[in-house]
């Protein structure tokens, strides 16, 4: 199930923390989690498999967010120092409302 579904007042931090207020059984907890810990820049692509830190190589990071989905959207460095610009990746995927608190799907680990 999407996060975003059972979450509130979504937003981004320091171009890297998700902060969420979630839906637990005792109520509505705020949650964070950094995605610079699952999420990396490779030649200016989002990758989740083998780098992390991709808000060091990132700007114009921000968050979409739709009925069913959050994005997250950054234009990011490329090896040679151009910019790859307005990349995309489905945070709704990647992350979910386990009892009040985002966690990483395990299953997404070393996703594309």
């Amino acid at each position: 199930m999407s996060f975003q579904l059972t979450s509130k007042d979504i937003r981004l931090v320091d171009n890297h923390i998700l902060v969420a207020s979630c839906q637990g059984p005792e109520g509505w907890h705020d949650s964070t989690i950094d995605l610079d810990d699952f999420i990396g820049n490779t030649d200016g692509e989002f990758r989740t498999d083998i780098d992390r830190n991709f808000s060091h190589s990132a700007e114009s990071v921000s968050l979409i967010i739709g009925q069913d989905k959050v994005t997250l959207l950054a234009s990011l460095r490329k090896w040679d120092g151009s910019w790859n610009t307005a990349q995309i990746l489905n945070l709704s995927e990647m992350i979910s409302n386990n009892g009040g608190n985002l966690f990483l799907i395990d299953d997404y680990v070393g996703g594309p």
